[in-house]
């Protein structure tokens, strides 16, 4: 029997729609709304020092986006989390239900504060969108075989269910800041 976390992400694959914006951040909008906070470094090179701290530099059209806060970017965990609940949505006779909804509840935490934490916020609909098209797209891209068990995918999402690992994800989700995936080691 499946838990109550793993049944929900089950629902959400199923149920939500087929088009999805994504987990994107509008970093046009940042600067927007923080018009009154841009330093300009150098001619045509802004910077955004916003809480977290991250720091987010605009350069034309390129940006640049990176946490500070030591306890690492949350878009990269999120990364991390989709890789993991991918595996284990692939391959679940590989995992034991306890493992199974630890990394489905870490799922849930990392895409409700992407969604909280982006900008503009994300809708429930738009988050739970996003999150089926990543999982499909990681999915895919994973092509994992599990008769063999043995893949780095499989083995990371063994290990996102450890204590020790549950608490690095409480600690990264633990402060509002902006999502994004920067250092990504």
């Amino acid at each position: 029997m499946i838990g109550r976390i793993t049944a929900l992400i089950l629902l959400a694959l199923w149920a939500a729609p087929l088009c999805a914006e994504g987990f994107v951040i509008d970093f046009a909008e940042v600067f927007d709304r923080n018009a009154a906070n841009i330093q300009v470094a150098t001619p045509g090179v802004e910077h955004l020092e916003l809480p977290g701290p991250v720091i987010v530099e605009r350069r034309g059209r390129r940006i640049r986006a990176e946490d500070q806060s030591g306890w690492g970017p949350a878009g990269c965990a999120l990364d991390r989390l989709v890789t993991a609940a991918a595996a284990v949505l692939e391959c679940p006779a590989l995992f034991t239900p306890e493992q199974r909804d630890k990394v489905a509840g870490q799922l849930l935490r990392g895409v409700d504060f992407f969604a909280e934490n982006t900008v503009p916020p994300m809708t429930q609909d738009a988050r739970r969108a996003a999150m089926q098209d990543a999982l499909a797209v990681r999915r895919a891209a994973l092509g994992l075989s599990c008769a063999t068990g043995v893949h780095p995918a499989l083995a990371f999402a063994a290990h996102i269910a450890e204590d020790d690992s549950l608490a690095r994800f409480e600690r990264i989700f633990a402060r509002p800041r902006l999502p994004v995936s920067r250092p990504c080691r």
